[in-house]
């Protein structure tokens, strides 16, 4: 008797092989995705932790050419509580107070996808007439500390952003020395 077709057991092993392959490309694409999304995460958490510090970087420059000395200027982070505060939050693009200490914890930023930038929930922005798509909290959160060492004429200012990547937490951290460079 000659049969034609495939019996059970071949059918078997080609719907295993199929469906190994099958699972194998998709294993492949879901870690690409992931892979894509931390690369992501991971940058906009390193610009959002410089952004910090060059601010802060940037007030000093401005106060010495607006005439400060380096005590007034460091005297004005004493007066918002930064330089005693557990963190302040760095906040360029408001209108409102733009250094500022956080109350007990630093609170998570804020996206604003029609404008492109990150923020606060509590601060004012201007609108320029593109703020359409509702802003998103996200779930990074910036601390910067300053510190004084021994030197008077220093500044320690260290930022940390601290995120989720899906449910695993990140930090990043950097930090500058600041100089009273015109002493």
């Amino acid at each position: 008797m000659n049969q034609k077709g495939f019996t059970l057991i071949e059918t078997i092993i080609a719907i295993f092989l199929l469906t190994m392959t099958v699972g194998g490309l998709l294993t492949l694409t879901a870690n690409g995705y992931f892979s894509v999304r931390y690369a992501r995460n991971q940058i906009t958490a390193d610009n959002l932790v410089q952004e910090s510090l060059e601010y802060v970087r940037n007030t000093r420059d401005t106060a010495f050419q607006q005439g400060s000395d380096w005590a007034t200027w460091l005297s004005g982070f004493s007066s918002n509580g930064c330089l005693t505060a557990t963190g302040c939050i760095v906040d360029p693009y408001t209108t409102g107070s733009r250094i500022r200490a956080c109350s007990i914890a630093c609170e998570a930023i804020t996206f604003y996808p029609s404008m492109g930038f990150y923020g606060y929930a509590d601060s004012t922005y201007p609108d320029y007439g593109q703020n359409t798509a509702p802003p998103a909290l996200s779930t990074y959160v910036r601390t910067i500390t300053m510190k004084q060492g021994t030197d008077p004429n220093q500044l320690t200012v260290t930022a940390t952003l601290s995120w989720l990547n899906g449910t695993t937490p990140k930090t990043t951290t950097q930090s500058i020395l600041l100089t009273n460079w015109h002493s």
